[in-house]
């Protein structure tokens, strides 16, 4: 008997190890866009606003801000930074543009797989805005937007952006 008891906890000895090889797989690792300001602390969004609303825009003005993208996942994507305001005279003065590119209101960057990346967005008011921008103050927000690349970069802006005022192409 004490063979058979032998053989029975052998056996159950087998199949436990089986079992917990099979459901330990392999590790996946957390697939996720994360944002920083600093490029050292990973957050699922950015901690603070990119704009102080406090600051008085003039026709001319420039400014850049700037945040750090993570795409922690296996697959490339696309960050997009639009321009966000309640006053319509504002949104149309305003372009943003990272490296360059820009759909007037709204800008765009390629991420690839792993990469972590500093992105500069540059807002500038057009020479050209008008008075109603002068007498007047707005909060002006830059949305920041992840992508996966099924659909055209800023898309819903590529009309908009040929309608605004002093929009860099």
């Amino acid at each position: 008997m004490t063979h058979n008891v032998s053989v029975v906890a052998a056996a159950g000895c087998v199949v436990l190890a089986i079992v917990v090889l099979i459901g330990a797989g392999t590790a996946r690792t957390v697939q996720a866009v994360s944002y920083s300001s600093d490029g050292r602390a990973w957050l699922p969004a950015l901690s603070e606003p990119l704009l102080d609303n406090g600051i008085r825009w003039v026709p001319g003005d420039s400014r850049t801000s700037q945040f750090h993208i993570h795409n922690g996942t296996d697959a490339d994507g696309r960050v997009q930074v639009i321009l966000d305001s309640d006053n319509p005279a504002f949104t149309r003065a305003l372009s943003v543009s990272i490296a360059g590119q820009s759909f007037g209101a709204c800008a765009q960057a390629d991420v690839a797989a792993g990469e972590k990346r500093r992105i500069d967005a540059t807002i500038t008011m057009a020479d050209s805005a008008g008075n109603d921008t002068r007498a007047s103050s707005a909060a002006i927000d830059l949305v920041v937007e992840w992508d996966d690349r099924t659909t055209p970069a800023c898309s819903e802006f590529l009309g908009r952006g040929l309608e605004q005022e002093g929009a860099q192409r």
